[in-house]
């Protein structure tokens, strides 16, 4: 009887699927069209880094480095000009909700350094202002895993509420 059990337990884990794993090390990058208090600015890009870790068979928790470059924008009247560029590095936490194998929604938070950099000239003479701030980052995204390492993404972030990103890109995990 002993037996019987035995071999009847084997066979059922061996013909079960599998739970395909969702952690891992991941690295990826987007292209963003960026936005400051809501007028159009730069088409930016990011880059990030980080490591999911599986909670559930329908839920992961990512823990990220991400550096973004949002761009930069001039504005010129009767030869004077001003250019502002901006870019952020910080972490994130990204918990997201699995519907099938393949498809995600989730929600990022996160905190940023926030460096922006302002070039005027004025009359022919020039100066540069810097400033930098710690800032809150909030946002949405949904993505789309084609198998264990490829994913594409998509989503939309806002820092500190004055810079927004739509983006769009991919991921691989190791």
């Amino acid at each position: 009887m002993k037996k019987t059990v035995f071999a009847l337990t084997i066979a059922s884990l061996l013909s079960a699927p599998a739970l395909a794993s969702k952690e891992g090390f991941y690295i990826g990058a987007d292209l963003a069209s960026n936005s400051l208090d809501g007028d159009s600015f730069d088409t930016g890009v990011g880059l990030v880094a980080g490591y999911d870790f599986q909670v559930s068979p329908d839920v992961v928790i990512g823990v990220e480095g991400e550096y973004r470059h949002y761009g930069e924008d001039s504005e010129s009247y009767l030869g004077d000009t001003a250019k502002l560029k901006a870019y952020s590095y910080g972490i994130n936490v990204k918990p997201k909700y699995y519907f099938n194998d393949n498809f995600y929604a989730g929600a990022q938070v996160g905190l940023h350094n926030l460096e922006e950099e302002l070039k005027l000239t004025i009359d022919g003479h020039s100066g540069k202002f810097s400033d930098n701030n710690t800032v809150l980052s909030l946002g949405v995204e949904a993505g789309y895993d084609f198998n264990r390492n490829a994913s594409v993404k998509g989503g939309y972030k806002s820092l500190d509420s004055d810079y927004g990103s739509f983006y769009i890109g991919a991921n691989y995990k190791f």
